[in-house]
């Protein structure tokens, strides 16, 4: 009898033993499986901080797409001044143009078109956008100074009445460089103080 009671509580010990080791680790498995739930003020704070990373990383992106803007702007207003100066000089040397001369002229009038073109195709950051049309236009008027210069070397005849036109042309880009830059807050090249032609040509 007392080798059966002996043998009753060791396996209601062995079963109690069991039992503790099982709901131990279920225990631990519910506490591993449960991770911590932010609270609504660190959520918010998260999402603030997120909005500021994005915000600072827009107005890189803005500041870098005005700087490129502009220095695109710097790059054609300077090719498109030194070309049409090359042809405004020609042009005052107009006794003594020749044939070569007149084949640079073409050239330069087409290499301002090709700026003008470029200037149109420009798309200024919203900051830009009333510069962007100033400089387009004093763009248009170089190239079309220049083809003009072009016209009056080639034709002779056309020079006759050309001359007053060209610096009606000339002076309008002078004006409108000039009323860019000011805009974009650079001083790029520009044409003010531009001998005229003389009409006695």
């Amino acid at each position: 009898m007392a080798i059966v009671v002996v043998a009753l509580i060791i396996v209601v010990a062995v079963d109690g033993f069991l039992a503790y080791r099982y709901y131990d680790r279920l225990d631990n498995t519910r506490s591993a499986s449960i991770e911590p739930v932010p609270s609504r003020d660190a959520a918010e704070r998260t999402e603030s901080a997120f909005e500021q990373d994005a915000g600072r990383a827009q107005q890189r992106d803005g500041a870098a797409d005005e700087a490129e803007y502009v220095g695109t702007v710097g790059d054609i207003q300077t090719g498109a001044v030194e070309t049409f100066l090359n042809s405004h000089d020609k042009l005052l040397q107009y006794d003594a143009l020749a044939a070569d001369d007149v084949d640079e002229l073409k050239a330069n009038e087409t290499a301002l078109q090709d700026m003008a073109d470029q200037a149109g195709d420009l798309a200024p950051p919203r900051k830009y956008e009333e510069q962007h049309e100033v400089f387009g236009s004093a763009i248009d008027e170089l190239h079309e100074a220049t083809r003009l210069a072009y016209g009056m070397a080639a034709d002779p005849v056309a020079a006759e009445l050309g001359f007053d036109e060209y610096d009606g042309h000339v002076n309008e880009a002078s004006a409108l460089l000039q009323r860019s830059n000011e805009l974009s807050g650079k001083d790029y090249e520009a044409i003010e103080g531009v001998q005229k032609i003389s009409p006695d040509f």
